[in-house]
Parts: structure tokens; sequence; C-alpha cells
């Protein structure tokens, strides 16, 4: 199931500006990792394991060691963490795999960030969007303190994003490309049911059937997971805290989603 675009416009005159500046930096980024990598679908060169493991999130050097042994293929290798390693919690953030796992998750950013920046205003949701990617970090090193593995990449982040996007907008229709084999249609699915499928097959499943790790595929599903739940939270605290906001008219085009 691909999302295309989301039912849910904007009150008149507003225009996601922050939600458009992250898409921009993560490109931005993405150029530069390509420029020091000499890549661009894939980064697996030597360039690259000099590129993450500084600015990565590596599990090990966040919890406390300051060099490790790691071997890609050619025998033991030792690598020393950097000398911040927190501040990879937040690098990690806006550095990206290739070109598909950017392409990935800025779809997602751009079709549900600027309902949730309307919500939650500018200074808030970049303040909120950050956490959210840190604390999604934190729970994937919790998930194994011992990783070398480093963890890049928006996907915690926006993970809370869709959180928060199930709990204040459920009713809201995505506009979905459906493939199964054979069978492709386009479908409009309710964000509850929709949202909820896309923890459920994309994460929850291959994370208990990969062994309660990163699976074959080195996806940080627990990360994911983390993001997700967490953007649940900080929904539901916004909901209760917002109840009486002021509606807009349909005839703005503009409807309330609780």
């Amino acid at each position: 199931m691909l999302p295309l675009r989301d039912e849910n416009p904007h009150p008149p005159g507003f225009k996601p500006t922050i939600t458009y500046a992250l898409i921009i930096i993560n490109v931005i980024v993405f150029f530069i990792e390509v420029s020091y990598t000499g890549q661009f679908f894939e980064f697996t060169n030597q360039n690259t394991i000099s590129l993450f493991y500084n600015w990565g999130a590596v599990p090990n050097c966040i919890t406390g060691a300051s060099i490790f042994s790691v071997d890609f293929g050619s025998g033991p290798q030792n690598i020393s963490c950097p000398q911040e390693p927190y501040f990879s919690l937040l690098s990690s953030i806006f550095l990206h795999g290739g070109l598909m796992h950017l392409g990935g998750n800025m779809l997602f950013l751009w079709i549900f960030g600027d309902n949730i920046e309307q919500k939650f205003g500018k200074l808030k949701y970049i303040g909120i969007y950050l956490m959210w990617g840190i604390l999604a970090g934190l729970i994937h090193i919790a998930g194994d303190t011992s990783s070398v593995i480093p963890a890049v990449g928006a996907s915690g982040a926006i993970s809370g994003i869709l959180g928060a996007y199930l709990i204040i907008f459920p009713r809201a229709r995505i506009q979905t490309f459906l493939m199964m084999g054979f069978i492709w249609r386009m479908m409009h699915v309710k964000a509850k049911w929709f949202l909820p499928f896309w923890l459920l097959f994309q994460n929850l499943l291959p994370y208990f059937i990969g062994g309660f790790g990163l699976a074959g595929d080195s996806v940080a599903y627990l990360a994911h997971i983390g993001g997700f739940v967490v953007g649940l939270a900080t929904g539901y605290l916004y909901k209760k805290t917002h109840s009486s906001e002021f509606m807009y008219g349909t005839r703005y085009g503009y409807r309330s989603d609780y």
C-alpha cells in the first residue's frame, strides 16, 4: 500500500513551511552524502563507513564504548567512537542510506507532516519532530545496547508524525495505490485503517519475525515502532488539551477530524 496524498486540506492561508524546509534539508544532506561517498542509489563503500560511524547513531558508542571492532568481510577493523556520540542522535535523523530510503521517508513527511505542523504550530512542530527522532533513536538503542550498526534516517521522527496523525485525524482519507500481485487499484483509505496497517505489516510483523532485531533488510523497526508510540502519546495529549479549537466552516473546504 503506497500512499500518494491525503484528503485533509489546510485552513485558508496556511503554508507548511517547516515541513517543506525539513524536506529540503534532508535532500541537501543527501547530496552531501552523494558527493562524499560517490554513490547514489545505495551507500556501501569505505567513505560510507566513515560517514555513518561518525554521524550515525551507533548504540555501542552511545552507551559508553570508545572503540570497537567490526568485520566488513576483509578482517576485523577497529573503529573509534566520535567524541560527542550523543550528538549523533540528532545528526542521524538527517542522514539516509540511499535514494529509496530518502524517497520513502520524504513521501510520508510530505503527505502527513503538513497537517501536524498546522496543528502544533511551526516552532512546536520542529521541536517535537526532533524530539520524536531522538526518542525513537533511544528506543532503538535500548533494544540492543551492544549493537555496532549505525542507525540513520528520518523514519523515527516521521513515525512520530504518523502516530500523532492517527490520533488527531483518524477520519482523514489517504489516497492509496494498492498492489497485490497482479491486482493494482487506487483506493481511499481512512487514516484509522491505513496507519495501523502500516505499523502492523511494515514494522511489527517484520520485527517479531526477524527475531527482535534488524531482521534481514537492516531496517530499524524498533525505532519506527517507538516513534509511532511516542507520536500516539503526543497526539493524545494534544487532543485532550485542545478540545475546543476554532473550527473552519465547510465553505473553506476544511473540517475537523475529531
